[in-house]
């Protein structure tokens, strides 16, 4: 990992946002988990089988309104990803985007995709000899890697600047190992109903848009 790299990547998702990040991951798991559970639509085997996106969009969910809120030191927008028909959100800090997604280990990488292909070519090493002044035009993209185990707990967070083709960390911080160096305990909180219920419409809004875009 270069150093360079790494500062730039821990200037724009700081420690200062480790709690907040923590948090909210782990309020949009529970959300995710709350809304299979109780659900008719969802409590069922096909409901468990989309267990994984659920929690996925339960995290982007819950990390979107922190960052509308303010609670997060960063901007957040969500979009439909340039390939395909899903959604996710941007979070966007300094010279990088940061997208969301799920690795099955903290150093591990996320499975291949033609986006993620495409979304980290700007992170090109071999073309900058000194970071700190020269960026893409469009900026750094970064990943933040999530992982859930079989407790339904939050098993690994961390923050990751990928190499552009090879699966290489140029950077890369794992949040839950850098909160426990400073001694900060995050419990996240049981979401109040109104926000159970606008998140049960946002997943049945996509799921519904996703059928029809598929037919």
């Amino acid at each position: 990992m270069d150093t360079d790299f790494q500062n730039l990547l821990d200037e724009a998702y700081p420690p200062s946002a480790d709690a907040p990040v923590i948090r909210g991951v782990m309020e949009g798991i529970l959300l995710a988990d709350k809304t299979l559970e109780n659900e008719p639509f969802l409590a069922s085997l096909v409901g468990k089988d989309l267990r994984g996106h659920i929690r996925r969009a339960g995290i982007l969910f819950r990390l979107d309104e922190l960052a509308k809120k303010g609670d997060l030191p960063f901007t957040s927008t969500m979009t439909v990803m340039p390939r395909g028909n899903w959604h996710w959100i941007e979070l966007k800090s300094k010279k990088f985007t940061a997208h969301v997604c799920r690795t099955d280990g903290p150093e591990l990488f996320p499975d291949d995709t033609p986006t993620r292909q495409d979304e980290r070519l700007t992170n090109q090493y071999e073309m900058f000899s000194d970071p700190s002044k020269v960026e893409p035009i469009a900026g750094y993209v970064a990943w933040l890697s999530f992982g859930v185990g079989d407790s339904g707990l939050l098993g690994h967070l961390c923050w990751g600047m990928p190499n552009s083709s090879e699966d290489i960390w140029l950077a890369r911080t794992n949040i839950i190992q850098r909160a426990a160096h400073a001694d900060l305990v995050v419990k996240p909180e049981q979401p109040p109903t109104p926000l159970d219920l606008k998140f049960k419409g946002h997943i049945e809004a996509s799921l519904k848009n996703n059928d029809k875009k598929s037919t």
